[in-house]
């Protein structure tokens, strides 16, 4: 059973999301027969790291609110991710660019390293406070998942992997994506946001009964 998601590693609700289908996988009779892949979403294309401003304040500034009304915003993804087994630190993360970061990821798909990719750069946003538009942190995190970072440095100095990346939001667009997490089981069903672990579980029990359990 395959199982595609479109994601950003900025987006809270996918790292949520992430968690809540990995618990539902474990109590799934079948998991040994998932393939999970990712693929490219750009969240916030516009976000730029602004040295020394916090992340409630650069979301305040983005989506025109006062610091405040974001400030109240942020709190309830905190005690969402909470919940689920993942931790979000605002006072830590920094809101900046994805977009060379997800053409390397594209690299690391080849390389059979995709998921582990993912995995790593959620927490380096959310838990660890790293700005995933650097070139130093870029090369660093993907060394910690086993690339070679000669290779990743050739591509942070150029455009490498641009055009599948664009493939990616191209065929998210297809898809009827509005929004990320984005997730279709076996490229026919599809579940939008962090849904509860009992829902996953609902639709893996399902879509293997209607997909595989006859054949």
């Amino acid at each position: 059973m395959k199982i595609t998601i479109w994601s950003d590693f900025v987006c809270p609700f996918c790292f949520i999301g992430e968690s809540h289908l990995n618990q539902a996988l474990e109590s799934f009779e079948h998991v040994n027969e998932v393939e999970v892949e990712y693929k490219s979403f750009l969240l916030m294309p516009d976000a730029k790291y602004v040295p020394g401003q916090g992340y409630a304040e650069t979301f305040s500034k983005m989506k025109g609110i006062p610091l405040e009304q974001a400030k109240s915003m942020l709190d309830p993804v905190i005690e969402m991710a909470k919940a689920s087994g993942v931790e979000i630190n605002y006072d830590k993360a920094k809101l900046s660019s994805t977009y060379d970061a997800h053409r390397v990821f594209q690299y690391a798909k080849e390389q059979g390293k995709g998921n582990e990719f993912f995995n790593r750069f959620y927490r380096a946003h959310f838990t660890e406070g790293e700005v995933l538009s650097e070139t130093e942190t870029i090369v660093r995190l993907s060394g910690e998942v086993g690339l070679n970072g000669a290779e990743v440095m050739k591509i942070m100095e150029s455009k490498e992997y641009t055009d599948q990346m664009s493939q990616d939001l191209s065929e998210a667009r297809s898809v009827g994506v509005q929004g990320v997490p984005f997730f279709v089981f076996v490229d026919k069903y599809a579940v939008s946001g962090a849904q509860p672990v009992e829902v996953f579980q609902q639709v893996l029990n399902q879509v293997w009964e209607e997909e595989y359990s006859s054949k």
